[in-house]
């Protein structure tokens, strides 16, 4: 996670947190790559999740509300924090950030079980 241009945040949708915390309105509604990450000491580990689009705030919300997959819901509706972490590509096309994404697949190995752990073991 060393490239500059990425934005790490944790991310919170009140529907899925004790403390009824949300920050998704604060997510940009812009053209990006993004993971979904677990959390240690504040860095992204584990990624269990990655992908392009065009509005990332309505794209988080989605991931919140309806996962693909029993695993992703139960990372994203859980007790687990989320990292999110995406790289802004204002003008890119779908094509271009769907050959980042590819990349990043390839860079952070995205994995995740039916019960949202990250299969093997822990890279911390």
């Amino acid at each position: 996670m060393e490239t500059e241009s990425l934005v790490k945040s944790e991310v919170f949708h009140k529907d899925y947190n004790l403390d009824k915390k949300d920050n998704l309105n604060e997510l940009p509604k812009e053209k990006v790559v993004f993971g979904i990450f677990a959390i240690v000491n504040e860095d992204p580990i584990n990624c269990r999740y990655i992908d392009e689009t065009d509005n990332l705030q309505a794209s988080v919300r989605d991931l919140f509300e309806n996962p693909p997959g029993e695993g992703l819901k139960k990372f994203m509706q859980g007790p687990w924090i989320q990292m999110l972490v995406y790289e802004v590509l204002e003008g890119s096309t779908k094509k271009d950030r769907q050959k980042i994404a590819e990349e990043w697949k390839q860079k952070y190995n995205p994995k995740i079980d039916d019960e949202g752990e990250y299969p093997g073991y822990y890279n911390y």
